[in-house]
């Protein structure tokens, strides 16, 4: 009979890099959902029609009346797309090794590239959501956001699994 501590097996002191993605994509999908619901709650906005609107990026306008099931699919959905970005910063990373000596730098301009590339030409033009206007200081807010909380962690992940 194997002891406790051969049975117990904690995770590896770098586990995979899908699970690094898959981690850093729902933190940075949930802290960025987070930011979107202090600015639009003021403005009325209830955090549903949030997730909602990401859900209409596949669905169009009938998200807005398909209740919970919507709401999830929009939540699982940006967890998918962050998840995706944190890992492509990986994968960008082992071609181009500066962008693992200057996580900072490199994560700032990753996180406003990939804000640009999703919200200004995938969701506008690929997606089954009608693009709406929105003010400036959204857009400002959303890029800080991105290169806070999606680039600058994708940078740094990138370079603890490099280690």
């Amino acid at each position: 009979m194997a002891s406790r501590s051969e049975a117990f097996h904690p995770l590896p002191p770098v586990p995979p890099a899908v699970f690094w993605s898959v981690m850093g994509g729902t933190a940075a999908a949930m802290l960025d959902l987070a930011v979107a619901a202090a600015y639009w709650g003021p403005r009325g906005v209830a955090p549903d029609r949030i997730f909602q609107s990401i859900a209409a990026w596949l669905l169009g306008p009938a998200a807005f009346t398909g209740g919970e099931g919507t709401v999830a699919l929009g939540a699982v959905l940006y967890v998918g797309v962050l998840s995706g970005v944190m890992g492509a910063y990986r994968l960008l990373a082992r071609r181009s090794p500066v962008l693992l000596r200057r996580p900072f730098g490199a994560g700032a301009v990753y996180g406003a590239s990939m804000y640009g590339l999703i919200f200004l030409v995938f969701v506008p033009h690929f997606s089954a959501a009608t693009p709406a206007a929105h003010a400036w200081q959204w857009h400002a807010i959303c890029v800080a956001a991105y290169v806070l909380l999606v680039g600058i962690p994708a940078a740094l992940l990138a370079r603890i699994q490099a280690r």
